[in-house]
């Protein structure tokens, strides 16, 4: 008597199984890494940057901690270079595999969607470009990015826009991202959860992005 088909799988299924459940891990791992270390570090380096809001010293002298850390290069490597690699890498993988409809279907959601990718690309240039001019040219030159030199990139005006455009971008990434976050993990489930969670996250955008517009304008005045 022959066996029934579905009690034998074939190679190549089994093979489809299992880079579909690579997929699933990788994929989890994608949007975990987008809230920590990521996200949490993002929360933190507005905060500390926000301390620019009372003056330049008071900047200085409340980042001092982070300047200081033993190991510094090792600590960033493993909390911010390393996810945020993974991050972008597996993000672009999924953005070019991805079938947006936002022709068919121009509702809120789908294109929040294609803002997410449009900003997750540009946020990891503007990331890399920042990462670049500052911690990059400390460890050329040792010398670190201080008020003064802060003060200048901001009075430039194509500095400036870099930085707008680039902050914003990594603050929408990751308020849409705790949106799509808490569907990936099941921590929204149904229509009036997600609803709820989508419109505290754009007001949590509102917020960040207005601290941080402030931040970057509170870094033009004079020292």
């Amino acid at each position: 008597m022959a066996e029934p088909a579905a009690a034998i799988a074939s190679p190549a299924a089994q093979t489809a199984m299992t880079a579909d459940e690579r997929h699933w891990l990788l994929r989890r791992l994608h949007s975990l890494s987008g809230i920590v270390p990521i996200g949490g570090f993002l929360f933190f380096h507005i905060f500390e940057n926000a301390y620019v809001l009372r003056g330049g010293d008071a900047w200085w002298s409340e980042t001092s901690f982070t300047r200081g850390l033993p190991l510094q290069v090792f600590i960033e490597a493993a909390v911010l270079w390393l996810p945020i690699t993974y991050h972008a890498v597996y993000g672009i993988v999924i953005t070019a595999t991805a079938a947006p409809n936002t022709r068919g279907y121009t509702y809120e959601r789908n294109l929040q969607y294609t803002l997410q990718r449009v900003t997750g690309i540009l946020a990891f240039l503007f990331i890399f470009f920042h990462v670049i001019s500052t911690r990059g040219w400390f460890y050329l030159t040792g010398t670190e990015t201080n008020y003064a030199r802060m003060h200048e990139f901001m009075m430039n005006p194509v500095f400036l826009s870099i930085y707008l455009i680039g902050v914003l971008a990594c603050v929408y990434h990751l308020c849409n991202g705790i949106f799509t976050f808490c569907i990936t993990w099941g921590l929204t489930v149904g229509p009036n959860a997600q609803r709820l969670v989508n419109r505290a996250c754009v007001a949590l955008f509102l917020v960040l992005a207005t601290v941080s517009v402030g931040i970057l304008i509170a870094f033009r005045a004079p020292a």
